[in-house]
């Protein structure tokens, strides 16, 4: 539902911002850091921080803000390691060449060290100019304007009174019921998994403070988070919307309203409603989503961990009494879809997503006879055909850096297939079990003429003595 933010403020809504929203402003490029900060401050007037928050920006703060200053050295530093793990790769393939008596390997490598180093000097030279690039990598100047902030609003009195130990340990009691029910209660279950003691419930002891400031000061509120995962938003016919549990649950702890959206939506609504000027670039970084890239990498997602998948074995399967002793050695994926995925993560300078899909795949089982007493190679058994379908999870990390062009990106570091549910939906055994067609030690059918193979009538290339010559 289309809202404005300023309309809501002033009509008394206040803003609190989750951690995440402060810190990804060091994250961002230059010029939209400048505009993040320049939405924030139209409505600091507005905005009351949670205890939890205040000790998790002060706690990380620097190290963000450190970063940020190294930038542009980083990206420098990025480009030549990556010329010179290339040409180590280079150099290694003229010893390869060597080995095998290739001439004039010598002049080979030193022509192409030279234009190595040729390379190399072209990032040296773009570096040296350091005036541009240093107010590239930090334009406030050695200031730090997201701290200057957040102190304007602890100095101001508008953080909310800290909880308690008591109350903290209430709240993990709570919190440990609420992520084992059936299905887990938000927020923060999705970070139980990652982490430890207190730290897996602070997601639930910020909204706890959020819960009590709002009802004891009769307070409606605007929240702000960069957390996407479904411990706070569901997907309703692909539009993201605050997780309904929460909406209920703080309306009827509070007897108000909640509106939420996350920093990208709420500092382009900011900018029309207050005018705050927008760049293209700005406008270009509030369009994209994680949508757009999960269109764009979906099937070069796949189609990475498709081998992987395909010779899994039995690991991503249910257990079937069907599969033969010997297992599977491979699956044969005959159709995928890509159903959903979600950003779970964003630390330091990745960001983690989770992508599912649903798979249909056949597979040949053997049962495993033992060995031939005169060849010892190994005997299988009658074999089964299999058909499966499930879904599986695949884990991708992609590089969070803001250099890159993040409309047309479609690169990730890594994908990882991480849980897999297939069930078998068909079986049939691919040979007779009537006594007169049994063939002692069959172990493959012919295509052509349908006669079970063994070693004594294995014409080669899976075909039968009769049949192979016609191959």
């Amino acid at each position: 539902m289309p809202v404005n933010i300023k309309e809501l403020i002033d009509n008394g809504y206040i803003v609190i911002c989750d951690t995440n929203v402060y810190l990804h402003i060091y994250r961002f490029s230059p010029e939209f850091s400048d505009f993040a900060l320049r939405c924030m401050q139209a409505i600091q007037s507005g905005i009351i921080m949670p205890s939890t928050v205040r000790y998790e920006f002060l706690k990380h703060y620097r190290g963000y803000f450190g970063k940020m200053e190294k930038r542009v050295q980083n990206v420098g530093d990025d480009t030549k390691k990556q010329i010179s793990n290339a040409a180590r790769k280079v150099l290694n393939l003229c010893d390869n060449l060597q080995s095998l008596q290739y001439p004039d390997i010598e002049e080979l490598r030193a022509d192409l060290s030279q234009k190595f180093d040729e390379l190399m000097a072209i990032p040296e030279a773009f570096f040296e100019d350091r005036t541009i690039l240093d107010l590239i990598a930090n334009p406030w100047k050695g200031q730090d304007p997201v701290y200057d902030l957040v102190e304007l609003i602890i100095n101001d009195s508008r953080v909310m009174t800290s909880v308690t130990q008591e109350e903290i340990y209430q709240i993990c009691e709570e919190g440990e019921r609420r992520y084992k029910t059936d299905p887990q209660t938000p927020p923060g279950f999705k970070d139980a998994k990652n982490k430890d003691g207190v730290r897996k419930y602070s997601d639930l002891i910020m909204w706890k403070e959020i819960l009590r400031y709002a009802r004891e000061k009769s307070v409606n509120v605007i929240f702000v988070t960069d957390d996407v995962k479904s411990d706070w938003w569901i997907d309703d016919n692909g539009q993201r919307e605050f997780h309904p549990y929460l909406c209920q649950e703080f309306q009827q702890e509070t007897q108000m309203q909640i509106v939420a959206l996350t920093a990208l939506d709420f500092f382009s609504n900011i900018s029309v409603t207050y005018g705050i000027p927008k760049s293209d670039a700005v406008e270009i970084a509030l369009r994209i989503t994680d949508d757009d890239y999960f269109d764009r990498v979906h099937e070069a997602v796949f189609e990475s961990i498709s081998d992987a998948l395909s010779f899994s074995g039995e690991e991503y399967l249910e257990p079937s009494s069907h599969i033969g002793t010997n297992g599977i050695d491979e699956l044969e994926i005959t159709e995928y879809e890509f159903l959903s995925a979600e950003q779970v993560d964003k630390d330091n300078d990745t960001i983690t997503y989770i992508f599912t899909f649903h798979i249909e795949a056949d597979a040949t089982s053997y049962d495993y006879w033992g060995r031939d007493d005169e060849t010892k190679q190994i005997l299988l058994g009658p074999a089964g055909a299999h058909s499966f379908e499930g879904e599986i999870q695949v884990e991708v990390i992609r590089e969070a850096d803001m250099y890159l062009d993040f409309e047309g990106d479609d690169g990730f570091e890594k994908a990882t297939i991480i849980d897999g549910k297939l069930k078998e939906t068909n079986f049939q055994p691919l040979f007779e079990t009537d006594d007169d067609e049994y063939v002692e030690g069959a172990y493959n059918i012919c295509p052509d003429c349908g006669c079970k193979i063994n070693f004594e009538n294995d014409g080669g290339n899976g075909f039968c003595i009769n049949c192979a010559p016609n191959h």
